[in-house]
């Protein structure tokens, strides 16, 4: 509601006097016309209308608005923040919250709305007692009156209209103590207005001092630094978040410095309780004030608003919250929280919620965040985390060790990539060798454990079995993205019969039931957090999910023979595969079937797959939706086509037969078997592709949702800023990068001369 301004004289001021009542010497210390602006707003209230508001000049320039709205945790934070998502920095401000007089009428809450009603009785008129089983009026409310003194951030006069809007908006809302939605609203908004400048981030000086003798009442709470966008939204936030209660709060802006104080209670009332809690909102402020005025910095700043301040609500909850934070302080730290943040949604519902232990160590690492590991040092990590459980009964403890490890190298290398790093290609190659060394670790635990029942697996000649572990997919080609699955195929050299029992009291076994039992017991070790991330895939295995979870060497031969029962898309699958834990010998044995039967020189059913493609394209994406995946000219069509090209040419020549994808691409290319401009827009289409694809996963949280949102739409926008384009720049670019990968079917290139020579195709 807008409040027309009145006169300052008039004598019936019951607001202001209630104001003054509570707030002794408060009013001398303000400036007329602030107080002007406090009086009018506070007896211009309507709890109907949600807000009072009044707009005005400035003396100094800019504008000077009041508001007055019902009390509730949160209430600074939602009008402070609605001014600064409108594109408004507060200069000063001086805010109180105060308990309305009865004689302003009873106030009653209807049905989570407030209305006030005047009282119908006659001055000097007893009240009359409330009949039995009627509701009694509850005391006159509690409101925040305040007044700031703003100017626009952006040098240009903010949309008046839609501020008042929102004030009345987030007035109801408080009235209706419906705030954890508001609070959302307004975190978006905010951040939306935050934009990088160009400045360089550095070590932001401040001054925090805490009074706890100045009242019996409240703790007083001072802050001395440089302005910073949204901080007063942030902190008061966090405040509330920790149930402490913001009753008065000043800023005063001289140059680019603000002075912040608050005047602090318990929600009981009484300043804060022990010199625990102090020290709690002193390294909240600190740690606030660094973090927004690095939030410019963030790809995305309404993301990393909205999860900065979820993590310090879950921080400040922690026993050992004060070590924490005073350990994230650093700039460095922060600026590669504010970096995550801001990126990657995925990373926080995965991992940050549940990982504390894992984000400050690897946040403080800074050694760790610039530098690779390799597999040996992986291996050795995770084997002496094994090794200090010893015993039959101790399997669960290395379990959660081995799961710990994944986590942690999974959330330290996840960073790597979020914040720049490393780029996507050495990501991959980094999860990839991560994911053998945990494959391997978690199917020799899963041996261990099966032998205890069954004894050591023997082959048919009584010497132990061998096994070996090949990854496909994305895992073969070591180059895993953000949530991709583990494809898996597991093979034993020979069917026998397990040793049996030996004092242990463990019964004889075939050979394949032990096997069998060995990879349940490794799909138990390995835990996935959440689909698709880190999940085992095992449908590539010879007879698919139909088939058994480990295959001998025999069987796998049999199947992938020329009159096996392998199918067309099996012949491009395993294009891909490579042993990656297990017997090295027998990894050689079953990798020259692979080649019998991949690069045979049968022709390769194109129109097969074709029909392949357009299913996919049909059945596993939604009518009308874009897929960055599956749709027609998605990412496998690139993925197929150079597995087709690698079949047709590495018949005679095993250099085409790399198992990365880009790797591959750049054979065929210096081969000559593809033309240079071809697979260069290949290579570039890819790239782009996989970066969508990441990109989806990173921006949306969910690692199996791969479809492009609607161009124009915020989601879409955002995708476009964590890719680094402009959205009208990604439209044209999806639309051109798969539009040639779609075209890649069409070409006429899979006649037997073309498979029997080197054609260079361009």
């Amino acid at each position: 509601m807008m409040i027309a301004p009145v006169s300052d004289n008039e004598t019936l001021q019951p607001g202001l006097d209630a104001l003054r009542s509570q707030w002794p010497g408060a009013l001398e210390e303000l400036e007329p016309e602030t107080v002007g602006v406090i009086r009018r707003v506070m007896d211009g209230f309507d709890p109907r209308e949600g807000a009072a508001v009044e707009l005005a000049g400035a003396p100094e320039g800019g504008w000077r608005v009041g508001v007055c709205v019902r009390d509730r945790p949160g209430t600074l934070a939602l009008v402070a923040g609605t001014l600064t998502a409108h594109g408004l920095d507060i200069t000063n401000a001086d805010t109180f919250t105060v308990r309305l007089a009865s004689d302003r009428g009873d106030y009653q809450d209807v049905g989570g709305a407030v209305r006030r009603a005047r009282s119908r009785r006659g001055y000097g008129q007893r009240r009359r007692s409330p009949r039995p089983g009627r509701p009694v009026a509850p005391p006159p409310p509690t409101v925040a009156a305040m007044a700031f003194d703003v100017r626009a951030a952006a040098g240009r006069a903010p949309d008046w209209t839609d501020l008042v809007e929102g004030m009345e908006s987030v007035g109801r809302r408080l009235a209706g103590r419906d705030t954890e939605e508001a609070r959302l609203r307004v975190a978006e908004r905010v951040a939306q207005t935050v934009r990088d400048d160009g400045s360089t981030a550095r070590a932001l000086p401040m001054d925090i001092r805490f009074d706890g003798d100045c009242s019996p009442d409240h703790t007083l709470l001072e802050i001395l630094s440089r302005d910073t966008p949204g901080f007063l939204f942030a902190f008061s936030n966090a405040l509330s978040s920790v149930r402490v209660n913001v009753l008065r709060s000043r800023v005063r802006t001289v140059g680019d410095e603000v002075h912040d104080t608050f005047w602090l209670t318990e929600p009981s009332g009484g300043k804060l309780a022990s010199e625990r809690r102090a020290r709690q909102v002193r390294a909240a402020a600190a740690l606030i004030k660094q973090f927004t005025y690095l939030l410019p910095t963030a790809p995305d700043p309404e993301q990393a608003l909205r999860q900065f301040n979820s993590l310090l609500s879950q921080l400040l909850a922690r026993p050992d919250w004060n070590s924490e934070i005073r350990e994230l302080r650093s700039p460095g730290v922060l600026e590669t929280l504010a970096e995550m943040m801001g990126a990657s949604r995925f990373m926080w519902e995965d991992f940050l919620r549940v990982q504390h232990e894992n984000l400050f160590p690897a946040l403080l690492d800074a050694p760790g965040l610039y530098s690779e590991r390799s597999r040996d040092e992986l291996w050795a990590e995770v084997s002496a985390l094994v090794s200090e459980h010893k015993g039959r009964e101790s399997h669960e403890d290395r379990t959660r060790a081995v799961n710990e490890f994944k986590d942690r190298e999974m959330f330290r290398i996840s960073l790597r990539s979020i914040t720049g790093r490393i780029d996507r290609r050495q990501f991959g190659a980094e999860l990839s060798t991560l994911a053998e060394v945990v494959v391997e670790i978690a199917f020799t635990l899963s041996v261990e454990a099966v032998k205890a029942r069954f004894g050591a697996p023997l082959r048919s000649d009584g010497a132990e079995c061998g096994w070996a572990i090949f990854g496909l997919g994305k895992f073969g080609g070591a180059e895993m993205g953000f949530g991709s699955d583990l494809e898996l195929m597991f093979v034993y050299e020979d069917e026998g019969m397990t040793r049996g029992g030996v004092g242990n009291g463990a019964s004889p076994a075939r050979t394949s039931t032990f096997f069998e039992e060995a990879v349940r017991e490794f799909l138990r070790v390995i835990q996935a957090r959440r689909d698709g991330i880190f999940e085992v895939d095992m449908r590539l295995r010879p007879y698919g999910s139909k088939g058994a979870l480990a295959a001998s060497e025999r069987a796998v031969g049999g199947y992938y023979s020329t009159n096996g029962s392998a199918q067309q898309f099996e012949r491009l699958a395993l294009a891909r595969m490579r042993p990656v834990a297990g017997d090295v010998e027998l990894g050689r044995r079953v990798m020259r079937v692979r080649d019998a039967f991949v690069y045979s020189p049968e022709p390769l059913d194109v129109e097969n797959i074709r029909h392949l493609r357009r299913r996919q394209a049909v059945e596993l994406v939604e009518r009308g939706a874009v897929n960055a995946k599956l749709s027609r000219g998605g990412l496998v069509d690139i993925e197929y086509r150079v597995q087709a090209w690698q079949i047709v040419n590495g018949v005679d020549d095993r250099l085409a037969r790399e198992t990365n994808t880009l790797e591959a691409l750049e054979a065929l290319r210096s081969r000559g078997y593809v033309g240079d401009a071809l697979a260069e827009n290949i290579a570039e289409a890819y790239d782009f592709i996989r970066d969508l694809v990441d990109g989806l996963r990173v921006v949306r949280g969910n690692a199996k949702d791969l479809t492009v949102p609607v161009a124009g739409s915020r989601e879409f926008e955002g995708l476009a800023h964590r890719l680094g384009v402009e959205p009208d720049e990604l439209e044209g670019r999806i639309e051109e990068c798969m539009g040639m990968a779609a075209e890649l079917w069409e070409r006429e290139i899979f006649d037997a001369e073309a498979r029997r020579r080197r054609g260079v195709f361009d």
